[in-house]
């Protein structure tokens, strides 16, 4: 048993202090590990760096001799003891989806941030006592015991939210036996009725695709910011929304709201349970390199969109609207003639999460969805109507989910090409690997539904006459990228310039 005490004093200065308890069993030496990164989230965080203080003691209080072993790695020295207490604290001054948060009004952690592992001691129990004020209320999806909470092994601990306040709003909503909690934290006036009928039908449409629900209980920690955010993380049992502001959610980001939670709840299938063998188990101690990113994420944004047009949720018009934006990422974006979807995916853990070098790779989001539109659409087409990537997605899921064992790239493509035959074949090597053109491929498999692919003027000034699209940044207008051989680029404007004025006069919006 792993025992941790979880406290703070001023909250305004964000500092969560954690007290570890556990017996040595006997060890002369004790090692304890901090992640380096997050799953969900490819790219290495080091979130010892929020560390301010640490120390080791005996059952007497007496300190214990320690040393750093790597930059998330402490070793301690037992000197005989029976039981050792480690004492640190955290800053946790970071609000979205995979961090931890402190305030006056709110204490949020993810324990991958912040909770230890004892090396060869993955598997026991934590417990967790919160000494939170009285008047707050904890939202999380580990077994609660009032302000006891408790979980099996760290792989648990790792993906378990926790949300401690006095604001927080509850709602369940049940589909085939299964309890499904939303929990709001944030100030948002909430339409419950229209909530619950909404995710009845997107939660009940994905698990009638899979045959079942990888687990008994489910939890939607909602982070509602009164800001304009947008975030999710999957996790096993639950996963973490950022969203805002909190008074448009349920009207203009409404759409927002349910297209993240349609996308983190496929997850649960996809990459929580279906996971590609490189990450079974994961190592949190370093990158954890895999290139089927257009699987784990890909597939997620296509099918997240499907769903909700599947389940009545969205209206044609809506779902369109969703691969519209797919498409028009993917056409602002000149990577796509220098990196594959597969490659960029595997470089995820380099530069996957910001632009980055100008035109150096792809997304793993909007274009693995539009190539898991073009393989569903051709499956669809080669079995006339029998098959498509749902029955890729449930053969997944029996194969290898079902059975504890990770998938690899080969199992996958050999899935889908047992299904999808040549043509899905061509669209492997020429789009998923290769850098080909998208759009030929795409208005061949639109044919499969009676759809046309037509090219219309950007609405964005900027792009549609000189080839290049700012963002506003501080209240400067700031380039942030540039079309190769566009009028802009042959006049030598670059990235990251900033415009000023045009023909001597004040800049207009209309360019961002």
């Amino acid at each position: 048993m792993i025992d941790y005490t979880i406290s703070y004093t001023n909250p305004h200065r964000h500092f969560v202090d954690f007290q570890l308890s556990t017996t040595t069993n006997g060890a002369n030496k004790m090692q304890f590990q901090l992640a380096a990164w997050r799953p969900g989230r490819y790219e290495l965080a080091n979130f010892a760096q929020n560390i301010q203080k640490w120390g080791a003691f005996d059952e007497n209080n007496n300190p214990l001799s320690f040393k750093k072993i790597t930059k998330d790695l402490w070793e301690v020295e037992t000197e005989s003891a029976k039981e050792i207490t480690l004492v640190y604290n955290f800053y946790a001054n970071q609000l979205d989806a995979g961090s931890c948060y402190l305030d006056e009004h709110q204490l949020y952690l993810n324990p991958v941030n912040c909770m230890f592992y004892i090396v060869d001691r993955m598997e026991e129990e934590y417990q967790l006592n919160m000494q939170i004020p009285k008047n707050y209320e904890i939202a999380s999806s580990m077994k609660k015991n009032g302000n006891i909470l408790s979980v099996k092994g760290y792989d648990l601990l790792s993906e378990s939210p926790i949300i401690c306040s006095d604001t927080l709003q509850h709602g369940t909503y049940q589909v085939d036996g299964i309890t499904f909690h939303l929990w709001f934290q944030g100030q948002c006036k909430l339409d419950w009725k229209k909530l619950k009928k909404d995710f009845t039908a997107f939660t009940k449409s994905q698990i009638e695709h899979f045959g079942g629900f990888p687990v008994k209980e489910y939890h939607y920690f909602f982070q509602i910011t009164p800001y304009k955010s947008y975030h999710g993380v999957e996790h096993t049992k639950n996963t973490v929304l950022l969203l805002g502001p909190g008074d448009e959610i349920m009207d203009k980001r409404y759409e927002d709201l349910l297209g993240v939670c349609s996308h983190e709840l496929y997850h649960t299938w996809n990459i929580k349970a279906i996971r590609p063998e490189e990450m079974y188990p994961y190592n949190y101690t370093q990158e954890n390199y895999f290139r089927t990113g257009f699987v784990a994420e890909g597939v997620t944004t296509y099918m997240g969109d499907l769903m909700l047009y599947n389940s009545g949720v969205f209206n044609w018009e809506e779902f369109v609207k969703t691969q519209n934006q797919n498409l028009e990422r993917h056409l602002t974006n000149y990577g796509r003639y220098n990196l594959s979807v597969a490659d960029s995916g595997f470089d995820n853990w380099l530069d996957g999460y910001k632009l980055g070098s100008p035109n150096r790779k792809t997304s793993i989001y909007a274009d693995g969805a539009l190539c898991m539109l073009m393989l569903d659409l051709e499956i669809i087409r080669n079995t006339n109507g029998k098959n498509s990537l749902h029955s890729v997605m449930k053969e997944l899921y029996e194969d290898f989910a079902l059975k504890k064992k990770g998938y690899s790239e080969d199992d996958f493509r050999n899935i889908c090409e047992k299904f999808g035959g040549l043509k899905v074949a061509e669209i492997f090597e020429n789009h998923i690997y290769g850098t080909e053109d998208y759009i030929p491929t795409l208005k061949n498999a639109f044919e499969v539904v009676g759809i046309e692919l037509k090219q219309k003027k950007n609405t964005n000034l900027g792009a549609q006459y000189f080839g290049f699209i700012a963002v506003k940044e501080n209240e400067k207008l700031v380039i942030k990228k540039v079309a190769p051989n566009s009028i802009t680029d042959k006049n030598g404007i670059a990235p990251d310039d900033e415009i000023t004025e045009v023909n001597g006069k004040a800049v207009d919006e209309n360019l961002a």
